[in-house]
């Protein structure tokens, strides 16, 4: 069961065809089926945050394996310990404003922040001058 966030919907859980017990156990949970996601939906009376750790508590009691989509390219392991902590950020990064850095603005600094797919925190990159070859030592 892979998790990830959608702008309109919230938390949305997705399986493969052959992963029915592990619906039927988020079913059970109260999340229900979207046609149009071809996903599951968390409950609307309980918040994402609260929904998706005692949906990752419930798989791993049965014996299913727990996954957040980590962008297009993939998706990490969603273990006990650190589903809450994933599904915060997931949160905060939902609910967020534009943050300073993408918005338009100040384009005269020297220094790039290069946003990385494996992280929240966009790195400063100085940009590199060349530098001539050095001769051949013989």
């Amino acid at each position: 069961m892979v998790f990830s966030t959608d702008p309109r919907h919230g938390l949305v859980a997705r399986s493969g065809w052959e992963q029915e017990e592990a619906r039927a156990v988020l079913h059970d949970l109260g999340w229900e089926w979207r046609e149009e996601l071809h996903a599951l939906v968390s409950p609307d009376d309980m918040p994402d945050l609260d929904a998706g750790v005692q949906a990752v508590e419930e798989l791993h009691f049965h014996g299913h394996r727990a996954g957040y989509a980590v962008g297009p390219y993939g998706t990490m392991r969603l273990t006990l310990e650190h589903a809450e902590q994933v599904f915060t950020k997931a949160a905060a990064r939902e609910t967020s404003e534009p943050r300073p850095d993408t918005a338009h603005g100040n384009h005269a600094n020297t220094t790039k922040r290069c946003q990385s797919a494996y992280s929240q925190v966009a790195a400063e990159v100085e940009p590199v001058t060349p530098e001539a070859p050095d001769s051949p030592s013989v």
